[in-house]
């Protein structure tokens, strides 16, 4: 080939190499965890609900407080001792939709609240190891209860759009008929208007509901004993992120040591809104501990 020739394929060469350049950029912003983007900007953006107290709730000032929000609090703690410098923490209302949406597309590093792992959910977002175990059940007048879970066959089932708990009832009790709210609050105020016979979520949640209406012994919740299913509730992360998510678990499995003995971190902080004096009393009970008994076995501490 002529010189000429060569030297008319080289700007043809450079562009091919700028638009190959160009293509691995955005992947190469994609793969950035949010360990290095937190280092980079010193910002970490978690995201949490703001109607389910005791998890999450805001002061009259309007800042959010509760469980779920002292657990981003610790995480948020580790990974400035991790940095090695000072990070601000933003946490932005979410519901449990938009929970998923903004982990998904990066608006948000972590939400923490009381998200049930699907396999739904999980096509789009990747979970942490739990962090609080309850399970699923209905609050319904006392009268209807009498009967057991029968007496709810053929009536509407308050739940939260877009929950776990739609899934749940579908499965387990197929002849009710479901209403969705936007939240628990609104689901309450149904169940007590007389315009659903029963509202459905995690057994603390409904307790603190119950505790709140006008006349607290007009309810009872079913089943009696035991749960329609098992919650293993967990903090929402990005996907295919696993430095991040090892992080987190591994600050969780640190929080959970001495929970076997009623003692440590998670304790602590299960105990400041459960305990005796705490915002809801909801002792942790065995079922609780040995599950985090089982998760914190696999990771060197």
């Amino acid at each position: 080939m002529s010189m000429p020739a060569i030297a008319r394929l080289f700007p043809l060469a450079i562009k091919i190499a700028l638009l190959a350049a160009l293509a691995v950029l955005p992947r190469a912003a994609a793969a950035e965890s949010v360990l290095d983007r937190v280092e980079r900007t010193g910002v970490l953006k978690a995201g949490t609900r703001d109607q389910i107290r005791p998890f999450a709730f805001r002061q009259e000032d309007g800042s959010f407080v509760g469980f779920s929000v002292d657990i981003i609090r610790h995480i948020h703690a580790a990974l400035e001792a991790k940095l090695g410098r000072d990070i601000a923490l933003e946490i932005g209302q979410v519901d449990a939709q938009s929970r998923i949406d903004r982990v998904a597309d990066g608006t948000l590093d972590i939400t923490c609240d009381i998200a049930s792992k699907t396999w739904v959910r999980e096509q789009r977002i990747d979970y942490s190891l739990t962090i609080f175990y309850n399970g699923t059940r209905i609050l319904t007048e006392r009268q209807i209860g009498l009967d057991g879970l029968g007496g709810l066959e053929g009536r509407q089932v308050g739940v939260i759009a877009n929950s776990a708990t739609i899934d749940v009832l579908r499965r387990t009790l197929p002849s009710v008929e479901l209403v969705q709210f936007p939240s628990m609050n609104a689901a309450m105020a149904a169940l007590e208007a007389g315009e659903v016979s029963g509202i459905s979520n995690i057994s603390i949640v409904l307790r603190d509901l119950q505790r709140q209406a006008a006349q607290p012994g007009r309810y009872i919740i079913l089943p009696r004993a035991g749960y329609l299913n098992g919650e293993p509730m967990a903090c929402i992360l990005p996907q295919d992120d696993s430095r991040w998510r090892d992080f987190v678990d591994h600050t969780l499995v640190r929080l959970l040591k001495g929970i076997e003995e009623y003692r440590g971190p998670y304790f602590e902080t299960y105990q400041k809104w459960f305990g005796p004096n705490g915002d809801l009393h909801y002792p942790l009970n065995r079922d609780a501990i040995n599950h985090f008994n089982q998760i914190r076995g696999w990771i060197d501490e």
